[in-house]
């Protein structure tokens, strides 16, 4: 499996040697409740070592984007550097958009991270969808220096994943996910094949509907490990469904399920690690995901779960607790898997907002997944 310096079979023997059977997957958070900023709508994304790096909004609308970047070089504590502005060279002044998302992954070859963030920019009503691509060293640097912004479609509430557990060290797999509408809607797709290196590149495909508008909803988050992409997002009422999709590179399409809800809340967050092969946890299981949520429209509880997805082109997660799981309180968390060292587990990367609606103190926290 790429990017991970040891080999996952050896991570599954080690776990089977230690007699572990296909038990409920929980989070030893580490450290919590860690102040790294002040800003709205953050995300935290993972190269799925030790690099981590955060995007939020300084204000609610349209406001300036900044970026943090951050690590955990040995042991499951964090830390994070300062709040940068983010440019769009050749202009001076800091970008601004709305709904920020953002992917990182590593250029083994290279021995640099690559970065690619997706916006809403302030033209076409505010429905332009733009992204910028970097490239840094390993671990990140304080500042992240980044591409001109470009176009590439029109939508809302746009996120983006980086498939970290692909089978080339060259190229990895984007997908980007956006609603047609403002609010609830019919969602939309790309699959990006995204060059690594120092000069990353990104070719994407067409904008194609989801399952001709079945799986309408807001707010969505996707990760993707090996080609099979995770989908959730809200739909009326507070449901939150999932949807499982197998991704194809040389079409550049993804046939997605249909449908499935597995709980209610608000503003939800997924991240899936695996090569559809290797165990974790000695279930069968080749990939491990961990999704969190608000319990609330406002401010209020944060909860997760943890599921586990077997073979190659799994149709379904199985959750592992199968309730929600209470672990903070505030606004907007985001999740990100990445492997650990220690103990030859996955760790769990969150960050959350202390309150919706504002730029407000954002808080992170690490967690080990134990069974």
């Amino acid at each position: 499996m790429k990017n991970v310096p040891v080999t996952i079979g050896f991570v599954a023997a080690l776990l089977l040697a230690s007699g572990a059977q296909a038990e409920d997957i929980t989070i030893d958070w580490q450290q919590t409740g860690l102040k790294y900023g002040t800003g709205y709508l953050p995300k935290v994304a993972s190269d799925g070592l030790t690099s981590l790096v955060s995007i939020a909004q300084t204000g609610t609308g349209f406001s300036s984007l900044e970026d943090m970047t951050g690590t955990y070089p040995t042991e499951l504590s964090m830390s994070w550097t300062a709040y940068h502005y983010l440019y769009s060279p050749p202009q001076s002044t800091p970008q601004v958009g709305h709904a920020p998302s953002i992917a990182l992954v590593q250029a083994v070859n290279a021995g640099v991270d690559n970065l690619i963030e997706v916006h809403q920019g302030g033209q076409d009503n505010g429905g332009a969808l733009w992204y910028q691509l970097a490239s840094a060293s390993d671990p990140l640097p304080n500042k992240i220096n980044w591409s001109a912004a470009n176009p590439y479609d029109e939508g809302y509430n746009p996120t983006v994943a980086a498939d970290l557990n692909g089978p080339s060290p060259l190229v990895s797999t984007i997908v980007e996910v956006h609603q047609a509408g403002v609010d609830i809607s019919a969602l939309y797709y790309h699959v990006g094949v995204l060059t690594l290196g120092t000069s990353p590149s990104i070719v994407w495909g067409p904008s194609t509907e989801i399952n001709s508008g079945l799986n309408q909803g807001y707010a969505p988050t996707v990760s993707i490990a090996n080609n099979l992409a995770i989908l959730v997002a809200q739909g009326t009422s507070g449901a939150l469904w999932y949807s499982i999709g197998v991704v194809d590179t040389s079409t550049s399409t993804i046939e997605w399920s249909k449908p499935d809800v597995y709980t209610s809340g608000y503003n939800p967050s997924i991240s899936v690690f695996g090569d559809g092969v290797d165990e974790f946890f000695g279930s069968g299981s080749g990939r491990v995901v961990v999704e969190a949520h608000q319990g609330d429209k406002g401010t209020g509880p944060l909860l997760y779960r943890t599921g586990i997805l077997g073979g190659a082109a799994p149709t379904s997660i199985k959750w592992t607790p199968s309730s929600n799981v209470s672990y903070s309180n505030g606004c907007y968390p985001s999740v990100a898997l990445s492997f650990t060292e220690v103990d030859y587990n996955l760790a769990v990367n969150e960050t959350h907002s202390s309150a919706c609606s504002e730029a407000a103190t954002l808080y992170a926290s690490l967690g080990d997944l134990v069974e």
